[in-house]
């Protein structure tokens, strides 16, 4: 092999290391950037949940269940009222984000870890209608997204946090003394 085939050589093989090496390193940057882009999602996601027109809506279906004591009731007085139009709403923030959670867009043990307790509360107060409307409509899947938040929440809130996370140990800060 002559001088010049040993270059040649050399400068594939170098090419090759620096290939390889941008490749790792811009891999590495595509993960950083696609969590910060999740942490951004699931900021958003929580935003919408906890929208003060989104909370006002909750306030105003308050009761709702019994505004509509019958299935007739419902059928006849339910659409195009105020508590419709605050039902609208609710789907357009909690089914939406429930929706992206259930599909695997947004992790949804991020979701319920943060406002879980809320989401929960929320679905309370609308349950027992959401049952009724689904049998008078005739349609089982009306806020269906926004149930199995819920439920998911419900079922998260039981399970034991990562073993082996230090943030989820109870004895974390059992040393400190947290002063002001």
């Amino acid at each position: 092999m002559n001088a010049g085939e040993l270059l040649g050589a050399a400068s594939v093989i170098v090419s090759m290391i620096a290939l390889g090496l941008s490749t790792a390193l811009l891999t590495r940057q595509n993960k950083q950037l696609e969590h910060e882009r999740n942490a951004l999602a699931i900021l958003e996601a929580i935003n919408r949940l906890t929208d003060a027109a989104a909370m006002a809506a909750f306030e105003g279906l308050q009761g709702v269940n019994g505004r509509y004591p019958t299935d007739r009731d419902i059928a006849e007085r339910f659409d195009d009222s105020d508590d419709d139009r605050a039902l609208l709403l609710v789907a357009q923030y909690f089914e939406t984000v429930a929706t992206l959670a259930r599909r695997r867009v947004l992790d949804a043990s991020l979701l319920v870890d943060a406002v879980g307790y809320m989401i929960r509360v929320r679905w309370d107060t609308i349950r027992q209608f959401i049952l009724r409307l689904r049998r008078v409509r005739r349609n089982q899947y009306i806020f269906e997204n926004f149930e199995w938040i819920a439920m998911y929440s419900a079922w998260w809130r039981g399970l034991p946090r990562p073993p082996g996370d230090r943030n989820y140990d109870e004895s974390q800060f059992a040393n400190l003394e947290f002063k002001v």
